[in-house]
């Protein structure tokens, strides 16, 4: 073949030649050869500035299977093959391949089943690893894009991978649809489902009201890096419990919390680690590799297919026995190698978005963007989350940088999983960030009423409490003088007076998260604030995060002060820096204290967890007389009482007088302390219960 020219099947009608400026005179003749037929190509127009090349126009009216071999020869007799281009972005491409049946391997004792989607391969092969050697299967072109092949035999326990071929090249793929895998992701394994561990616990009662649920994130290698154990950094690890003089540890102190959902850091298979030397790198695992398959770098044996499966399974199901519902942290904006990704390999071009000049957009930051909005894409992010929900009981997502994904993909996979669960919670993170996805159909929060089914991280909140991470600037927590109106707003879910969110449920209440400083780290670090006071602000923040309206989110070891030594970004730093450390647990066990009181008094009263815009407007009210700078003060109709609520955040002596009360927390933990008049020292939250 003629190196000096390639040709691509742009349309159905168009298919544009590329022929270096160097080999060719302006204005050629080409021809499309089908075996022994060739056929004139019409010339629409020619440019001249596509850099070293020619690019030529050419109009077609024949019928061509985008499955099959074309060449394209010039009047001089020189040859390139047709190789599919910029067709397979083009509406007409998803009307015609758009598949909604089955795929990846379908497993059975007597023959098992692969089935693969890509419209544009040439040759697709099956490659099995048995234990006496290689052997390789043709698979079969069906229609829509699907492709399938039939294997007689028990393939249980077999290992494959996939060989595509593409644009004259043969490669190896890992199945995108696998659920198993060898270790390091060598290729993947065909497996029996009813060998996969047996849940013996149902998924904890919840009423499906977000403002009911109180997350806490927390990652599988943060919480067991430091065991001694065979379980030392695994998601059995997390179940593991050694205690201390102070306290539980693993998915038991978690619960002793008092918390609802653990929201765990990314547990498919991600790159930047290894497998078997888990010691060598570490990484947080927004790096997706493996989609459907759990994290080798968690498993105890990850070159057994179903170790990762049944030990992430059993780690769900001690949570679910310790009433705690999971969340799974998934990451559909990038994949971890894009030219390696397999359906980058089984339909070179269509998995990401391009900018105008054809090239992968970089939105991310991560190299790529997902082009969710294509239906086998979005197909494919649905049928993973659906997977998850019925094979491992998960109970909601978190989508990490949800404003990249696409509106109709997110509220597709909402009206599936409520079908699953109908009390799921999927939330994540909304920022708007410009990419080739005009802003109407990104789900970002200020098109949050075009996702009803889903709630935001709230910057505003993190934003105005903490302050700034990018102006370096303290928030209300650490004294400063903010607008008490913002106060007002964000305790009472960010939606009175289109704040922010059309309805509380929506917001997710946070100030502390995996991404960035710590708060600790923040306060003491980023604005130099003393240690003394950086305690005080990150006891005031939490508190008001647990009294405000909304979802409230807490980062692992945020109730003790948790720090990542001053490291901005630790997505990728040792175990030292990321470890979650109970000896500062220990030794701020009153903080913890302090926490677990005010969790049980936001169950407690339901007035904290109000669902609704009406509502709030109907029961929360400021409370005169207690605004001030630095003090803020709302009260709350219930049946028979009346809850006042007054956060402060200076230590000047404030006197409240409500009438003969009863004073239930005074910012350092449940009390009983019944006055006609307090005086309110430190800073923190204060909640005096008033019966009528």
């Amino acid at each position: 073949m003629f190196k000096g020219m390639k040709a691509y099947i742009d349309s159905y009608e168009l298919i544009s030649i590329l022929v270096e400026k160097s080999l060719c005179y302006p204005i050629k003749v080409f021809y499309l050869v089908d075996g022994d037929q060739k056929k004139k190509l019409e010339y629409l127009d020619l440019a001249e500035d596509c850099q070293e090349f020619y690019k030529y126009r050419m109009r077609f009216d024949y019928t061509i299977e985008l499955n099959k071999e074309y060449i394209i020869e010039d009047e001089s007799g020189n040859r390139c093959f047709l190789r599919s281009g910029s067709i397979i972005r083009s509406k007409e491409f998803e009307r015609q391949f758009a598949y909604d049946g089955p795929l990846g391997v379908e497993y059975h004792k007597e023959y098992s089943i692969f089935r693969c989607w890509s419209p544009v391969a040439k040759k697709l092969m099956v490659e099995l690893y048995k234990g006496t050697g290689k052997e390789r299967y043709d698979f079969t072109y069906v229609n829509r894009g699907l492709w399938e092949c039939v294997v007689e035999g028990d393939l249980d326990g077999v290992g494959y991978l996939y060989f595509v071929k593409v644009n004259e090249r043969l490669q190896a793929l890992l199945d995108p649809y696998a659920i198993a895998s060898a270790e390091n992701e060598k290729y993947n394994y065909v497996v029996n489902p009813d060998k996969f561990y047996k849940m013996k616990y149902p998924i904890p009662e919840f009423s499906g009201r977000y403002t009911d649920a109180i997350i806490y994130e927390a990652s599988v290698r943060d919480f067991t890096n430091q065991l001694k154990s065979e379980n030392c950094g695994t998601f059995l690890g997390l179940v593991e419990n050694n205690p201390t003089e102070k306290g539980p540890t693993g998915l038991d102190y978690i619960k002793s919390l008092g918390i609802t959902h653990l929201q765990l850091l990314p547990t498919y298979d991600f790159g930047g680690v290894d497998d078997v030397d888990k010691d060598s790198r570490y990484n947080w695992g927004y790096n997706p590799d493996q989609y459907m398959v759990p994290c080798g770098w968690y498993s105890k044996h990850p070159e057994d297919p179903y170790s990762r499966i049944n030990e992430l399974l059993e780690l769900i199901d001690e949570c679910h026995k310790r009433g705690i519902r999971v969340i799974m942290d998934v990451v559909f904006n990038h994949v971890y190698h894009w030219k390696s990704f397999g359906f980058e390999k089984l339909v070179p071009g269509y998995p990401y978005r391009v900018n105008l000049d054809a090239s992968v957009n970089n939105a991310s930051g991560c190299g790529n963007t997902m082009a969710t909005e294509r239906y086998m894409i979005s197909r494919f992010v649905r049928d993973t989350l659906s997977y998850y929900a019925k094979t491992y009981s998960v109970s909601g997502f978190r989508f990490d940088l949800m404003g990249l994904l696409d509106i109709n993909t997110l509220n597709l996979a909402h009206d599936d999983l409520i079908k699953i669960n109908p009390t799921i919670m999927l939330y994540g993170e909304g920022w708007n960030m410009d990419n080739p996805l005009p802003d109407e159909f990104r789900p970002h929060m200020y098109n949050h009423k075009k996702t009803p089914g889903y709630a935001f991280f709230n910057d505003r909140y993190r934003d105005y409490v903490r302050g700034s991470q990018w102006d370096r600037t303290p928030g209300y927590a650490f004294g400063s003088g903010k607008s008490l109106y913002d106060l007002h707003k964000l305790v009472t879910g960010s939606c009175l007076d289109y704040y922010k969110f059309d309805e509380p449920q929506q917001t997710i209440n946070y100030v502390e998260c995996h991404d960035n400083y710590t708060f600790y780290d923040f306060g003491y670090y980023a604005i130099s604030q003393s240690d003394e006071d950086v305690r005080n602000a990150a006891r005031l923040a939490l508190e008001l995060i647990l009294i405000s309206v909304g979802v409230p989110f807490i980062h692992a070891g945020q109730e003790f002060f948790r720090t990542k030594r001053g490291v901005e970004n630790a997505y990728n730093s040792s175990d030292y820096i990321n470890m979650i450390d109970y000896r500062r647990r220990d030794e701020y066990i009153d903080n913890v204290n302090v926490i677990r009181d005010l969790i049980q008094i936001r169950k407690e009263y339901e007035c904290f967890r109000i669902s609704t815009k009406e509502e709030i407007i109907d029961r929360v009210h400021i409370l005169d007389g207690v605004v001030t700078p630095h003090t803020s003060g709302l009260f709350v109709e219930n049946d028979g009482f009346v809850l006042y609520v007054i956060t402060k955040n200076d230590n000047e002596d404030f006197k409240v007088n409500v009438g003969k009360s009863e004073m239930i927390f005074d910012g350092f933990g449940k009390c009983s302390i019944v006055n006609t008049e307090f005086t309110l020292q430190k800073p923190g939250v204060y909640i005096i219960r008033k019966d009528r």
